[in-house]
């Protein structure tokens, strides 16, 4: 028997409105990826002697003999066809299981996916995965997508992620920190690229504090934080700072190709197809350096009237990623988490500017919804790319602020 969490949890209105549109979504959440079973599921299911669902059962699912865990007990086959689905998926792409025995008998990964939800104290908290469709649409196209509601939700205990003291500093404390960020994020007071220098130069500071184990120093990193905020143009850390979209092109279109050769849907690879062509990709083979700054050029010049109609689109995208990862606690120390989100922010950006290039008309809100959608299921999801940008950043010096900020 599972157990189960009830709570009133709190969450952006968008995640209390979101739905799954089963087999008229045009992506397939489960496809190309491993699907595990937690035990409860996997046991469930091998006893069951439904006449249809009996032998597939038997056909498809899979011990996973090198889990010691009851959260992957198993795994669910994969079919061998152009969308690499879930085995137990029918030709109208929904789910044979739901059909047949109930939204009671799903796994808790098919139950909740692409809800994360986390712990922290006695609190939770939830957000989507943009990497789903239908997430991507309701958390960047609406404007009140990030008003905070609470609503009772139930899940079980296995699917809640669990927020933990970090580096010497207290729950609390780290709460805190993640809720300041978030709001410095969410304040319309100052650019989104300066709200993020800031954020910066503060994920800086508290990673320094953590190396020389200074972490009762932490108010005075959050008073120079305020001090930042409220710094004029002219005398603040950013001034002087320019915008370098050579850097950016050249900076992050390598990422582009990394794993393109391995499996992708369809309605990935169509978007991924356009984002390359625009820039001026012959398949895996980038262009000339020039080449690809005029592309990148074209695409944000054609891109800014497209982003009129949904001006709050990127910064949508970056609160999404602040809630979901619990920023900046989680990808390393802060530093490196802030690292990592600018780059996959910058890539995404460019992905944007590469798909408005392919065009002559303009991209609508659906299609920019659906461009980072594609980035969040390519790059932003997958963890071993994720820690490989993690890893190359370090490696090649890209994880200092001078650089990063040129980025932005």
């Amino acid at each position: 028997m599972k157990k189960m969490v009830t709570d009133a949890m709190l969450m952006p209105a968008y995640v209390s409105r979101f739905t799954c549109i089963g087999g008229d979504c045009e992506d397939t959440c489960c496809a190309g990826c491993c699907i595990q079973l937690d035990q409860s599921s996997f046991l469930t299911y091998k006893a069951s002697t439904d006449p249809v669902l009996q032998p597939l059962f038997e056909r498809h699912l899979q011990r996973n003999p090198e889990s010691t865990s009851s959260e992957e007990f198993g795994t669910i086959d994969l079919k061998d066809d152009e969308w690499h689905g879930c085995a137990f998926l029918n030709e109208q792409k929904l789910c044979r299981i739901y059909e047949g025995m109930g939204e009671q008998a799903l796994s808790d990964t098919c139950a909740y996916y692409p809800r994360t939800v986390l712990q922290c104290g006695t609190s939770h908290r939830v957000a989507l995965t943009l990497a789903c469709p239908e997430a991507a649409r309701l958390a960047l196209l609406e404007r009140d997508a990030f008003d905070l509601v609470t609503e009772p939700q139930t899940v079980s205990q296995a699917y809640v992620g669990s927020i933990e003291p970090r580096f010497g500093f207290p729950l609390d404390v780290v709460d805190d920190v993640h809720t300041l960020l978030f709001q410095v994020l969410s304040s319309e007071d100052s650019s989104l690229a300066d709200r993020l220098r800031v954020i910066g130069l503060f994920c800086d500071r508290l990673t320094g504090l953590i190396i020389s184990r200074q972490t009762a120093d932490l108010p005075r990193v959050v008073e120079s934080l305020v001090r930042d905020l409220d710094d004029t143009a002219g005398s603040s850390p950013l001034a002087g700072q320019g915008v370098f979209p050579e850097v950016v092109a050249q900076a992050c279109a390598p990422y582009l190709t990394v794993g393109r050769d391995a499996f992708q849907t369809p309605h990935v690879r169509k978007v991924l197809d356009e984002v390359t062509r625009g820039l001026g990709f012959q398949g895996n083979q980038a262009p000339e350096d020039a080449e690809l700054v005029r592309a990148y050029m074209t695409g944000l010049a054609r891109l800014a009237p497209a982003l009129e109609r949904v001006p709050w689109l990127l910064e949508h995208y970056l609160r999404n990623e602040f809630l979901k990862e619990f920023f900046p606690w989680v990808l390393g120390n802060p530093k490196r988490h802030y690292a990592t989100v600018i780059l996959r922010y910058a890539l995404i950006r460019l992905m944007l500017a590469g798909r408005a290039a392919a065009r002559e008309d303009q991209l609508t809100p659906f299609e920019l919804a659906e461009t980072i959608q594609v980035g969040c299921r390519r790059y932003v999801n997958d963890k071993s790319f994720t820690l490989y940008v993690a890893e190359d950043l370090a490696k090649s010096g890209w994880d200092s602020l001078e650089r990063l900020h040129t980025l932005l």
